[in-house]
């Protein structure tokens, strides 16, 4: 951050794991629901990244909270672990607010039937006015969506069925960038996917906060390829070829405990180290708040 300028966003971490919801002993430090971020902009804008089970706890502080600001809701792509919790965010159900939504990947003219059919039966019962209550909004692939001051991006993620890596921008320029699906896949090294990651590590640069999908090892990798996800070394990888001022390690796989994300934060940071880098490394978990 500039020298000078206050805190520009306030994040705050409500769901931290990928996939599937793994509540229990074994995640209780970094948590169990699925993925959803607060940000908070510095004229109070809320955005929240994604929809997952998350967003039921911040929806009841939204209630205890009682302010009355509208609610942008950003999907980065349609996979159920980032949508399960929609039907169950308090706001909608109580008026309190308004609520939009939109979605990163690529076929924005088929959200409106989308969130119809997580709002109706058989998925989820009739409550009379939930739908309504939600507006609904396409998004251009090369438009930024504003929200009062902020302008939301979107870059074109590696990830099966399409999804977005999200950039929030304000007037000082970048200040965190969202990826909790995408696949780095450093060991391909075509034309067409080397070149997508210098376009990436461009859309990225000196972006303050990353928030970037950790969800496998290095060694459980080749196993996977082409499922969409990265390890926390390749995100680490990126954060220093991208110039980032903190990573934040997200979308933990749900078999992952508590004690081995530690060992892949400290991997990530020997990483760090060895490359002589100022790059803060932590992984997120539920209830962690930042600022950038």
């Amino acid at each position: 951050m500039p020298s000078g300028i206050p805190p520009r966003f306030r994040i705050r971490f409500w769901g931290t794991r990928g996939t599937c919801p793994s509540p229990g002993p074994r995640t209780v430090r970094y948590g169990g629901n699925t993925p959803c971020v607060e940000v908070r902009a510095a004229d109070d804008s809320l955005l929240i990244l994604d929809a997952g089970t998350g967003i039921r706890a911040l929806g009841a502080q939204l209630m205890r909270d009682g302010d009355s600001e509208p609610a942008h809701i950003f999907l980065s792509h349609r996979h159920s672990d980032h949508v399960l919790g929609l039907s169950h965010f308090a706001p909608l159900v109580s008026q309190a607010r308004a609520v939009d939504i939109c979605c990163g990947d690529g076929a924005s003219a088929s959200l409106l039937p989308f969130v119809d059919a997580l709002l109706s039966p058989p998925m989820f019962p009739t409550v009379d006015g939930i739908r309504r209550r939600l507006g609904v909004h396409d998004w251009e692939p090369a438009t930024a969506r504003a929200v009062g001051t902020s302008h939301v991006h979107r870059f074109a993620a590696q990830h099966p069925g399409e999804a977005a890596v999200l950039r929030i921008d304000d007037a000082h320029g970048p200040a965190l960038a969202y990826a909790p699906d995408n696949e780095l896949a450093y060991a391909d090294a075509t034309e067409a996917t080397a070149a997508w990651r210098v376009q990436l590590t461009s859309f990225l640069r000196d972006v303050p906060v990353l928030i970037h999908d950790a969800t496998y090892l290095d060694t459980e990798l080749p196993k996977h390829v082409g499922w969409g996800h990265s390890s926390q070394l390749e995100a680490t990888r990126l954060a220093l070829a991208c110039g980032a001022g903190m990573l934040v390690l997200f979308h933990h796989h749900p078999d992952r405990d508590d004690d081995a994300v530690e060992r892949m934060v400290e991997e990530s940071r020997a990483m760090v180290s060895a490359a002589g880098s100022a790059l803060r490394v932590l992984a997120a978990w539920e209830g962690l708040t930042i600022t950038a």
